[in-house]
């Protein structure tokens, strides 16, 4: 083989050579360039979960305030109505008692309500007796004690008191009572 023929072969050599040079080359950076990509496609999806995540929670907060609030404002407009209607009972009531009381019936039940409430005392002596003025002729209550004028708002009823006790058996109370629980008649 002559010179010109080894360089030929050795040209030919080279070229194969940096061919698959050029090839393994290509290779290599096409999958770091892929690894890069995937990593960097990776990183951006993960940073977009995290937001949308942030998103979701911001919204999912945002939306229970506002049900909250809505629910609230609902049970506070509930419980005004029902308020406004207690109180409508309570007036309309307290006028039908209001009339209840200058009734014959009114009489009896003067006296079942003092009776009762003395029933309820522990002590009977050193008695202080409240009745509304108007009801003091209706019985002898002075027999059993004391006799005071009680406020017309109680609207009639009684109101017995020794050292330790006091009872209070007025119409007013007792309707607070029924209307609005023990809590409001005080």
């Amino acid at each position: 083989m002559n010179i010109e023929e080894k360089l030929k072969k050795f040209e030919k050599v080279c070229l194969e050579m940096s061919d698959t040079d050029k090839q393994n080359l290509t290779k290599e950076l096409d999958e770091k360039a892929k690894n890069k990509i995937d990593k960097s496609v990776d990183n951006y999806k993960q940073k977009l979960e995290n937001k949308l995540r942030k998103e979701e929670t911001r919204l999912e907060k945002e939306y229970n305030k506002k049900s909250m609030d809505l629910s609230i404002s609902y049970k506070r407009k509930v419980l005004d109505e029902y308020n406004s209607e207690q109180n409508e009972l309570f007036e309309i009531c307290k006028q039908k008692l209001i009339e209840f009381t200058n009734t014959e019936e009114y009489s009896k039940s003067l006296t079942n309500m003092f009776l009762k409430a003395m029933e309820m005392l522990d002590e009977k002596e050193n008695l202080t007796i409240y009745v509304l003025e108007k009801d003091m002729s209706r019985f002898d209550f002075a027999s059993y004690g004391e006799v005071k004028a009680l406020n017309n708002s109680y609207i009639g009823g009684v109101k017995l008191q020794n050292k330790n006790m006091l009872v209070d058996n007025t119409i007013l109370t007792n309707l607070k009572e029924k209307i609005y629980g023990t809590e409001e008649s005080n």
